[in-house]
């Protein structure tokens, strides 16, 4: 009897795990979620989620995605799955320490890591959804980059501590 009430609750606690990640519905290559339809707390209609990445860590390995700049896709799609509209998200990235190297250009990044930055076709995808890009220039240069290294969808700026204080006082809700 203990066994097969073992193996009912096993069987019961997996089921609600089981649930498959939804690719999309904004980034179908990026940012897979799941719906959460049994939530206890709802969304605010009409809310606008106005946030800022704070990215400083980046991929383990040279050659894969950041898991941290893939949140902002999975923060889109999560969103968007359930309801919220893209003009109610107004959401910008601000790079700095290790995840400096995130946004620049193939050429530069060949130079220092001999490949080229997994990151960038994600910069592209969610700057073309309105998702702004800042890098702290203290980082830049500690780093060994220059402006001329950055994609253009990415901005420099005097730094992150800068940048974060502006956004933050401007009604940014801080996601570390």
């Amino acid at each position: 009897m203990k066994a097969l009430l073992c193996s009912l609750l096993l069987m019961s606690s997996l089921s609600v795990f089981s649930k498959e990640a939804i690719k999309g519905p904004v980034f179908t290559d990026y940012g897979p979620v799941f719906k959460a339809e049994e939530r206890d707390r709802p969304l605010k209609k009409d809310f606008t989620y106005k946030v800022v990445f704070d990215v400083t860590k980046t991929g383990n390995e040279l050659d894969q995605l950041s898991r941290r700049l893939e949140s902002v896709a999975r923060f889109i799609n999560m969103h968007a799955l359930n309801g919220v509209k893209l003009e109610n998200m107004d959401i910008a990235v601000v790079l700095h320490g290790a995840a400096t190297k995130d946004g620049v250009n193939h050429q530069a990044y060949q130079k220092k890591h001999k490949s080229d930055n997994p990151n960038l076709d994600l910069i592209e995808q969610l700057h073309s959804k309105g998702v702004k890009f800042y890098v702290c220039a203290q980082s830049a240069y500690f780093y060994g980059f220059e402006k001329k290294d950055y994609v253009p969808q990415v901005k420099i700026a005097l730094s992150a501590m800068t940048t974060l204080a502006e956004l933050q006082s401007e009604g940014y809700a801080l996601l570390p």
